[in-house]
C-alpha cells in the first residue's frame, strides 16, 4: 500500500466515523426538520401569489400575459417563475396546505446539501460542516418563493464550475445547457446564473491571454481546456435560458427590477442595515474567504472575481445574500483541499453508499416528522396563516360583499389573490405589472408624505382593507367619509364614500 492509498484510507475511516455521520445527519436534516415545527413557511408573502398563479395555469393551460387577479388586468405582466408556481399549485392540489411547508422543508435539505459539497463535502467533512451550517444560518429566513430555486441552481453551477477548472474536463459542463432549461422555466433569477459563467469565461480569458504573453500574475488551473469550448458551452447556456414562454423579456425584466426607484421601499430589496446577526456573519464569511485566497498567496482569477462580483451584490441587495454565502463557502473549501484530482472542489466521488445512506436517513426522519407533525387538517394550518394575514377579514368581505374598487396594503396583496379572488387587489408584490410612478405613489401616501387623495387608486377605492399596524391604518379611523365596518387585532376593514 502506497502513502496515498494510506492517506485515503486514514481519511475515510475518520470521515466515516459515528461522529462523523451524526454531524452531517444533523447538518442535512435539522434545518429541513425545523420546519416541521415553526411552520415559518405560512409567513412567507410571496408563495401564496405562486399558489394563485399556479392553480391559474393549471386550469388555463396557458401562460399569464395580463395582470390577472388585479385591477391592472389590461396591463402586462409576465410571469418568469411560472414553473415553480404550476409545481407549488400541483402539490397544493395534492396535499392542501401542507404543501407549504413542505416545499419549504425540501428547499432547505437541498441547499444544506448544495453548501456541504461547496465546502468541500466529505474531503473536509468539519471545516464543510460549519461552513455550511453558517451559510444555512445566514439564509435561514428565506422562504418557499422561487427565489431558493436560484439559491440551489446557483450552488449546483458553482459546483460544476469549480470541478471544471480544477479537472479541465468539459464533461461537467454538459450539464449546464440542461441546467439552465429549467432555471429559465422556474425563477428569473438564472440571470445570476448566466453572469456567473460570464466570470468563468472571463477568468479563462484572462489565463489564455497570460499563457501567450508569458506573464506570470495569475495562478493556472491544474487543468486546461480549450477556451473555444468554454465560449461554445456559454453560448449553448445563454439559447438554453431563453427556451422559456417570455424569451428574452426576462432579460430586460432582470435588469429593469434590479435598479427601479421602488426597490427602496421593498423589504429584502435595500442593502443590508447590520441589524440583525445574520449580516455581520455573512460579511465575517467574506472576509474569511478573503483571508483564505491571501494566506495562501493566491491569484485565482476565477475565485478572486466570483468573490469580488458576490460581494457587490450582497451588500447592494438584501436578497441577494445567498449569492456571497454560497461563493464564499466554495471559495474558502476550494482554498483548503487545493487539490488537482478530478472533481475534487466539489468532492462528488466521495459519496459511497453509507455517506448516501446518511444524506438519504436525513431526509427521511425530516419526512416523518413533517408527516408526524405538521397538521393534516386544512382549517389548523389556515389559523396559523392568520397569525399573519387578514384571514378572518377576507371571511368578512366574503360574506358581507362591499362595493369595489378594492384598496388592499402591499404586503397582503399575493395572500389575497390566493384567499380572495373575488376582489381584484390594487397592489400587490408582481415586479413588473404596475408602473412604476403607481408603486412610488402609494408608498408616499401610505407613509403620509402625500395626502391619500392623490393617489387615485385610494381616492375612488370604496373598500380598503388596511393593516392595523401600519400609518394609515389608524389614520384613516378619523377621516371624514371612512367608516370602520370590521377590525380585528390584525386589519381594518373601512367604507369609503368617495367624493368623485
Amino acid at each position: 500500500m502506497n502513502t496515498a492509498d494510506s492517506a485515503r484510507e486514514t481519511r475515510g475511516s475518520s470521515t466515516d466515523s459515528l461522529l462523523g455521520f451524526a454531524g452531517v445527519f444533523l447538518l442535512l436534516g435539522l434545518a429541513a426538520g425545523l420546519e416541521c415545527v415553526k411552520l415559518a413557511s405560512l409567513r412567507e408573502p410571496g408563495i401564496w401569489g405562486h399558489l394563485r398563479a399556479g392553480a391559474w395555469i393549471l386550469q388555463n393551460k396557458a401562460w399569464p400575459h395580463t395582470g390577472i387577479f388585479s385591477q391592472a388586468q389590461n396591463l402586462s405582466w409576465q410571469d418568469f417563475s411560472w414553473g415553480y408556481d404550476a409545481l407549488a399549485a400541483v402539490l397544493y392540489r395534492l396535499a392542501g396546505l401542507r404543501a407549504v411547508p413542505l416545499l419549504l422543508l425540501v428547499s432547505r435539505f437541498a441547499l444544506a446539501l448544495i453548501s456541504f459539497l461547496l465546502a468541500g463535502g466529505w474531503r473536509n467533512l468539519w471545516p464543510a460542516v460549519i461552513l455550511s451550517a453558517t451559510a444555512q444560518y445566514v439564509l435561514f429566513s428565506m422562504g418557499p418563493s422561487s427565489a431558493i430555486v436560484s439559491v440551489v441552481f446557483g450552488g449546483i453551477e458553482l459546483l460544476v464550475l469549480f470541478g471544471a477548472r480544477e479537472s479541465g474536463s468539459l464533461r461537467m459542463l454538459r450539464w449546464l445547457p440542461a441546467l439552465f432549461v429549467c432555471w429559465a422555466n422556474l425563477d428569473g433569477g438564472f440571470v445570476y446564473g448566466i453572469a456567473l459563467y460570464g466570470i468563468f469565461v472571463a477568468a479563462s480569458l484572462l489565463e489564455h491571454w497570460q499563457i501567450r504573453s508569458k506573464l506570470h500574475w495569475l495562478d493556472q488551473p491544474a487543468g486546461q481546456a480549450p477556451l473555444k469550448s468554454w465560449l461554445l458551452y456559454g453560448g449553448a447556456c445563454v439559447l438554453a435560458s431563453l427556451l422559456n414562454p417570455y424569451t428574452i423579456h426576462a432579460y430586460g425584466s432582470f435588469l429593469t427590477n434590479e435598479f427601479s426607484p421602488v426597490n427602496q421601499h421593498l423589504p429584502f430589496y435595500t442593502a443590508m442595515s447590520f441589524r440583525q446577526p445574520q449580516d455581520y456573519v455573512l460579511m465575517l464569511l467574506g472576509m474569511v474567504a478573503y483571508l483564505g485566497l491571501g494566506l495562501r498567496r493566491s491569484r485565482n482569477a476565477f475565485s478572486i472575481g466570483v468573490l469580488v462580483g458576490s460581494m457587490a451584490l450582497a451588500f447592494h441587495a438584501q436578497r441577494e445574500a445567498w449569492v456571497l454565502a454560497l461563493a464564499s463557502a466554495a471559495v474558502i473549501g476550494h482554498c483548503i483541499l487545493r487539490s488537482a484530482e478530478a472533481g475534487a472542489a466539489s468532492g462528488l466521488r466521495d459519496w459511497n453508499a453509507p455517506r448516501l445512506g446518511v444524506a438519504a436517513a436525513a431526509l427521511s426522519v425530516a419526512l416523518v416528522l413533517f408527516f408526524a407533525h405538521v397538521p393534516k387538517r386544512q382549517d389548523v394550518l389556515l389559523a396559523k396563516v392568520a397569525e399573519h394575514f387578514p384571514v378572518r377579514a377576507a371571511d368578512f368581505l366574503r360574506t358581507h360583499p362591499q362595493p369595489a374598487p378594492f384598496f388592499n396594503v402591499y404586503q397582503w396583496g399575493a395572500f389575497l389573490t390566493w384567499y380572495l379572488p373575488e376582489y381584484p387587489v390594487a397592489i400587490d408584490g408582481r415586479r413588473g405589472l404596475y408602473p412604476e410612478e403607481t408603486e412610488l405613489g402609494y408608498f408616499k401616501a401610505m407613509n403620509a408624505d402625500i395626502p391619500y387623495r392623490q393617489f387615485p387608486p385610494m381616492n375612488r377605492a370604496r373598500t380598503f382593507l388596511m393593516d392595523k399596524a401600519g400609518i394609515m391604518g389608524e389614520a384613516l379611523r378619523g377621516v371624514k367619509g371612512f367608516q370602520a365596518i370590521y377590525e380585528d387585532n390584525l386589519s381594518i376593514v373601512y367604507s369609503h364614500e368617495t367624493q368623485e
